[in-house]
């Protein structure tokens, strides 16, 4: 069901000292309760807020249709309150999920996505799958990487999604053009699709209910691959399309799209902007953020109306950000929430959510790879966007 935000609202959090303008207390415990408030439906009169986020000392709630009263916050305050009381953050003999979690080593990691359940794929430019289960840490190779791999010459995988309907893993060719469907159980090779020439680096993907979209890094096209209603996939090599894109995107790189698949959202690397697309014409307009987003902007993941782009070098020296943009109703404005840093995050490529958590994977872009160079998937919390 496509959800769309028409009002973002924000409150201050109870606790802090007006004069002092510090807080009192920890946030944590009010954002984790304020979330079991909303995912357990459990307050009467608030199935229009669709989530909280903390942001500059308040609470931004995400709401879909009219405004809220604040009579009923006061009431949402209060029952958070109480659950944060009865309900401890953790439970006994319940596994909770680690901050980083190990990939394969040696291998360079651009592609990520999550599929059923707790299990993860991270995908190399070595042509290596790595499967891991985010609570346990526990992983094994599912794809080998290519033999004799030259990381200065060749790049084999980019970017990746499951489709959880048939669990089928879509990968970005990278140089080669192509796009490779594997059995996300066994790893098998499915289909091959020729996309482009050689040479057109296939960069990342997005799933609709109907179609498969990827972009190129190195020409204005996205190509679309249809599917069936259940997910299947045609089984002809050249079964995708090429849509010639106007309106200004040269390096195309992250994609989402609406919940409903009409539109996508594509970020442009080099000019750090992105844009609103319509599949169906290849039009594209560029989406009007303010403050502007900056730096070599990667991959992006949307949830509700929010955009999480993912920024390695973002503050020029090599440090990561996660820049977080709240799209009006249009998709053609946006407000620069702020950003997200955390140091676990090395070279963000990729990134996916389970639950309310975001997780990236770290292509330390900055470190030379070697056979023990060691890689990481990192769990963020979206309740902490800094300025």
């Amino acid at each position: 069901m496509c959800r769309r935000l028409i009002h973002l609202q924000t409150f201050p959090l109870l606790g802090k000292n007006e004069q002092s303008g510090k807080n009192q207390g920890s946030i944590r415990p009010f954002l984790a309760a304020c979330s079991r408030v909303l995912n357990q439906e459990c307050a009467p009169g608030f199935s229009n807020i669709l989530s909280c986020v903390h942001f500059r000392h308040n609470l931004l709630l995400l709401i879909r249709g009219g405004k809220m009263n604040r009579n009923k916050l006061k009431i949402l305050v209060l029952t958070a309150a109480v659950l944060t009381a009865l309900s401890p953050v953790t439970h006994a003999g319940k596994q909770m999920f680690p901050k980083t979690v190990p990939v394969l080593d040696g291998s360079p990691h651009e592609g990520f996505t999550i599929g059923k359940g707790t299990t993860a794929y991270s995908g190399s430019v070595d042509g290596s799958i790595y499967r891991v289960d985010l609570r346990s840490g526990e992983g094994e190779v599912l794809v080998p990487p290519v033999p004799d791999f030259d990381v200065l010459t060749d790049c084999q995988k980019l970017g990746m999604r499951l489709d959880r309907r048939s669990n089928l893993l879509f990968v970005a060719g990278c140089f080669y053009g192509d796009a490779t469907v594997y059995d996300g159980d066994t790893g098998e090779v499915v289909m091959i699709y020729q996309l482009a020439d050689l040479g057109h680096v296939i960069n990342d993907i997005a799933i609709t209910r109907d179609t498969v979209y990827f972009t190129d890094f190195t020409a204005p096209f996205l190509y679309s691959l249809p599917l069936s209603k259940n997910g299947r996939i045609p089984m002809e090599p050249d079964a995708a399309t090429a849509i010639p894109l106007a309106g200004g995107i040269t390096t195309g790189n992250g994609i989402v799209a609406t919940p409903d698949g009409s539109t996508l959202i594509v970020g442009d690397s080099q000019t750090a902007q992105i844009y609103r697309v319509d599949p169906t014409t290849g039009q594209s307009d560029l989406i009007d953020v303010n403050p502007p987003l900056v730096g070599f902007i990667d991959g992006i993941i949307m949830r509700d109306n929010l955009l999480f782009i993912l920024t390695p070098f973002g503050d020029g020296s090599g440090g990561d950000w996660v820049q977080v943009v709240a799209l009006d109703d249009d998709l053609l404005t946006g407000e620069m929430l702020g950003k997200i840093i955390d140091p676990d995050m090395d070279g963000v490529a990729s990134g996916a959510f389970h639950g309310d958590a975001l997780y990236v994977n770290n292509a330390r872009y900055n470190d030379w790879p070697t056979p023990d160079t060691a890689y990481w998937i990192t769990r963020l919390s979206i309740d902490d966007i800094q300025p």
